[in-house]
């Protein structure tokens, strides 16, 4: 099959101008909706905080330890953290540097990789495509590690079909043995994309039998297991969180029952296409477009080598099975760009089947992405903030009474102590409360022995019907002043 959807597209519907000049546009779009919500500097949450305390109190060699607050992050990810931390200073700017620089990148090496698979008219539909789910602009401006994931699921892949597949160049199968060995030290997802890649170039060979290539692939698989090898058994293998994140991620693994995995993959994929396109029906087309581009694939002898894009899919899948690695939520954000190329050849293959191909192809493009384009629009006028606790922890400072005491919810315990330098002194008295999540007595009968004027601070209200049950009975007491931020509040109250 030919592409439909050709070069031309673009010209017909918005004049003569050239590709490079709507890929600028593009990138320069993508800078912009992510660029304003990094821009924001929102305070960071309790998950960020956690990561963030960590470069307050270690260096270089004390991150090589396991992490405090039950944290896990690839090596290279945080030395790369650390190093912007003292380049730029320990804030939310320079801590969210990296996962914003890589989200860029990561936009142009999937418009270039759909251009080598495709055409230049779909790699900048893919390329726009990437740019509108609200998940990964989120993430740009998060302290994690997942869109290094997603960039290096994308760079490994782009050097493989850009370099290795095509052409005679063996230099270019071992440069993918040098990147893919030292990208398992930046990201937890590496193995298995390098495992698809394994596939992927191991499979011409056996083949066709070329004796020369055949010794670099296996320099390049070499590299990678003992990169692996030294990563695993250094930082991996008898870790201390290991089996609290096993327990914190229990439902995201495939069940061995049948009816229940597939309602489990029911829920996880509708969750992972709402992610994409941020409306049920459009999630229910972008599935189904996918699943269309996933199959099309084996009518098309031209297009079969599409199928190692589909691969880290089925991979991590398995590894779910067996409970290795959890496949749900944040952990599987990189393979959105895969799951976007694949809803693409969907669209690609179904016009190839009526006469007005183009025309057909823009109606659907436009279904498939009006919604989210509607949610970037909206939350570029107005980025969720999520827990804003800077702001709370000002008003304290300016309005507090030096006899004043500042007890905090538990929830709020990372924030504040991240925080605590920018706002209070050693002087200020202040009480970070008793964990307490199912027994809010203990909370309670902790903040009920405090005495004089309390401030007191909440930020990660969680759950809802216990943030519900201390509403309840903090304004028992007579309150002087109340302020509230985005996901964070302060009460003043007289205990007197």
């Amino acid at each position: 099959m030919d592409h439909y959807f050709s070069d031309e597209f673009l010209s017909q519907v918005f004049g003569k101008i050239s590709n490079r000049i709507y890929l600028i546009g593009i990138l320069v779009l993508g800078f912009a909706v992510r660029g304003r919500q990094y821009l924001t500097n929102r305070s960071f949450w309790l998950d960020e905080a956690f990561l963030a305390n960590n470069f307050k109190s270690r260096d270089y060699m004390q991150l090589l330890e396991p992490l405090d607050y039950s944290q896990v992050a690839p090596i290279g990810f945080l030395w790369l953290e650390e190093l912007m931390s003292n380049i730029f200073g320990l804030n939310e700017y320079a801590l969210r540097l990296i996962p914003f620089i890589t989200s860029i990148a990561a936009i142009y090496l999937l418009y270039d990789l759909s251009r080598v698979l495709l055409s230049k008219g779909w790699g900048l539909v893919i390329a726009f495509a990437s740019i509108l789910p609200y998940t990964l602009t989120y993430y740009a401006s998060e302290l994690k590690q997942y869109m290094t994931d997603l960039f290096i699921a994308v760079l490994l892949f782009w050097i493989f079909y850009r370099f290795c597949f095509k052409k005679k160049n063996y230099w270019s199968i071992f440069l993918l043995g040098v990147v893919g060995a030292i990208s398992i030290w930046f990201s937890n997802i590496t193995p298995i994309i390098l495992l698809s890649l394994g596939f992927a170039l191991w499979l011409p060979p056996l083949k066709k039998f070329d004796l020369r290539k055949f010794f670099v692939i296996i320099s390049a698989n070499v590299l990678w297991l003992i990169s692996f090898f030294f990563y695993y058994t250094s930082f991996i293998q008898g870790n201390p969180h290991r089996e609290g994140m096993l327990r914190y991620w229990r439902n995201s693994f495939l069940p061995h029952e049948f009816e229940e995995a597939f309602k489990w993959l029911d829920e996880t994929f509708h969750d992972l296409f709402m992610n994409i396109v941020s409306h049920s029906d459009a999630a229910n087309l972008a599935l189904g477009l996918f699943i269309i581009g996933v199959f099309s694939v084996f009518f098309r002898k031209s297009k079969r080598h599409y199928t190692y894009l589909f691969l880290p899919i089925l991979i991590h899948l398995v590894l779910s099975y067996f409970q290795l690695y959890p496949f749900n939520g944040r952990l599987i954000l990189y393979i959105l760009p895969f799951v976007i190329f694949f809803e693409f050849v969907g669209i690609e293959f179904i016009v190839g089947f009526f006469k007005h191909r183009t025309a057909l192809a823009a109606l659907l493009i436009v279904t498939l992405l009006y919604r989210s384009f509607n949610i970037m629009s909206e939350y570029f006028v107005h980025p969720p903030i999520r827990e804003d606790i800077k702001p709370v922890l000002q008003y304290v400072k300016k309005n507090k009474q030096p006899e004043d005491i500042v007890y905090l919810y538990f929830g709020s315990h990372a924030a504040f102590k991240f925080y605590k330098e920018d706002y209070f002194t050693e002087s200020d008295h202040c009480i970070v409360g008793v964990a307490s999540s199912d027994h809010y007595e203990k909370f309670l009968d902790e903040f009920n022995a405090l005495t004089n004027r309390v401030w007191i601070v909440f930020s990660h209200m969680y759950p809802p019907n216990g943030i519900e049950y201390l509403n309840e009975k903090i304004p028992t007491y007579e309150q002087l002043d109340y302020y509230e931020a985005q996901g964070a509040k302060v009460y003043l109250v007289s205990k007197n």
